[in-house]
């Protein structure tokens, strides 16, 4: 990497740079303190910087080479973790679209769920309501035979009296 070139990519858009200040390479706020070291050179230290630079940039790659291959097994383990990772998620979106695939399918299921249930829930409340009137529905369904037996035994006023009670009724509930 060159000065230059790294003084380029070092120099953001917001930095407080006028337009003759853009062009200089080492003019970024992150160079100040190496642009202040260097104007405390002497000229015979400025003439060997830059061999002192490439110096330190071999000595920092030789480093890094170094780590990389100190660590190696870091970095297979790391790149095997992620293509692991990617697998996985791979998997959950597959798996993710066959449920949101699904999930009208699963609507429609619940609705159906749902009218049924109001429907057994109405029944139900007919059969109860049948059970709390069966006894005087019971009572209702031995008239007939009631006044059969009145008529039979001779107790016409027993039968006349069964007869005014369900016309009173049937006025009560003319369904």
């Amino acid at each position: 990497m060159d000065l230059v070139d790294a003084g380029q990519r070092a120099a953001a858009p917001g930095d407080d740079m006028d337009g003759s200040a853009a062009a200089l390479p080492l003019a970024g706020v992150a160079y100040q303190p190496y642009v202040s070291e260097l104007l405390s050179f002497s000229i015979e230290r400025l003439h060997k910087e830059p061999e002192l630079l490439r110096v330190d940039a071999e000595r920092v790659r030789r480093q890094m080479q170094e780590v990389a291959v100190e660590n190696y097994g870091a970095f297979i383990a790391a790149s095997e973790a992620l293509s692991f990772v990617r697998a996985q998620l791979e998997g959950f979106d597959s798996h993710l679209e066959a449920l949101i695939e699904e999930i009208p399918n699963l609507t429609s299921g619940c609705t159906e769920f749902v009218e049924s249930a109001q429907q057994i829930l109405e029944e139900r409340k007919l059969n109860q309501t049948l059970l709390a009137n069966h006894s005087t529905l019971l009572d209702l369904l031995e008239i007939p035979q009631l006044m059969d037996t009145c008529i039979r035994n001779g107790n016409y006023d027993e039968a006349l009296d069964l007869e005014a009670f369900v016309g009173k009724i049937a006025k009560l509930h003319p369904e």
